[in-house]
């Protein structure tokens, strides 16, 4: 009896542990499928805006839209004042769409960087949230300088470079 005692426990003990192994493996897979759609839900996105946003300030750095020794916020205040605001409007349109892609970026960030996997996708996060905010004031304040005459500062808040290929590291290691 003994012998058959043993032999039931140790069949048991097989059972649950073939049963446990395979709730880990399911709850495994459930976590990857997770990962992958935040991924797709976060890094895809901000990478597909952040390279809209290179074609944008390729476009605005160039004619029609530069102005000589100007930033773009410096070229299109300087056309507006000597042509008008609606002779400008495709190069408003423009900055307009880089201003929500910077506030997508932004939230992307936000919602992606605690589960970062490298330290340079929180750095580059950071400095993108801090330019992403001065470029906005600077947008912002376009008409305000417009009416009262006013220029910018000369200081103008560079652009984190690097972040594109962060993101597309980022990718790969979140895969």
């Amino acid at each position: 009896m003994n012998d058959k005692a043993t032999a039931t426990t140790i069949t048991g003990l097989v059972v649950l542990a073939l049963a446990a192994t395979g709730a880990w493996y399911q709850v495994n897979q459930s976590l990857q499928m997770s990962r992958a759609q935040f991924v797709a839900s976060t890094l895809e996105p901000m990478a597909a805006a952040l390279k809209e946003n290179q074609g944008i300030l390729a476009d605005l750095q160039a004619e029609p839209f530069a102005e000589k020794d100007n930033g773009i916020l410096e070229s299109y205040l300087a056309k507006i004042r000597r042509d008008g605001v609606a002779k400008h409007a495709d190069m408003k349109e423009r900055l307009d769409t880089l201003a929500e892609n910077d506030t997508a970026i932004v939230t992307l960030i936000k919602a992606y960087s605690p589960r970062a996997k490298t330290a340079a996708f929180t750095t580059e996060g950071d400095r993108f949230r801090n330019y992403a905010s001065a470029w906005r004031e600077r947008w912002n304040s376009v008409m305000e300088l417009f009416m009262a005459g006013g220029n910018y500062a000369a200081a103008e808040v560079p652009f984190p470079r690097q972040l594109p290929e962060v993101v597309q590291a980022e990718i790969a290691a979140a895969r």
